[in-house]
């Protein structure tokens, strides 16, 4: 056997093949990094909507929490109203069972003037008969 003789070999055609190949590698990295870009993005436009969702939340517990006092301020004056009005309500009841018994006393005493007036007037006009 021979040598080979590559004098005839066309260096151009690797050269080309490994520029193909090189600029294949270069796209599909740039790809790749407009893929990671896009991903980076969108993972702070969440993590962006995150906080300010986390925010939000933060400032309407903070609502929740004024607005829990407030209600439990107005129920501790509710309790107090309450207290006032059932004893106003103990009170006119009492006042109430105390003057139905004033009033059956003044019926009573009615009655017992009346029949005392009476006697008097029958008295006065048999004594203006008799006498």
């Amino acid at each position: 056997m021979g040598d080979l003789d590559l004098s005839a070999f066309d260096n151009s055609v690797f050269a080309n093949y490994s520029t193909l190949m090189a600029n294949q590698v270069v796209e599909e990295q740039n790809r790749i990094q407009e893929e990671l870009a896009a991903i980076g993005e969108y993972n702070a436009k969440k993590d962006e909507a995150l906080f300010q969702t986390a925010e939000a939340s933060m400032k309407q517990k903070e609502l929740h929490e004024q607005q829990l006092a407030e209600v439990k301020e107005q129920n501790i004056q509710l309790k107090e109203n309450y207290r006032l009005l059932n004893e106003l309500y103990e009170s006119a009841k009492e006042d109430a069972k105390n003057s139905k018994k004033e009033a059956k006393a003044n019926k009573i005493f009615g009655w017992v003037s009346f029949a005392v007036g009476a006697l008097i007037g029958i008295a006065g006009i048999v004594l203006g008969i008799i006498f």
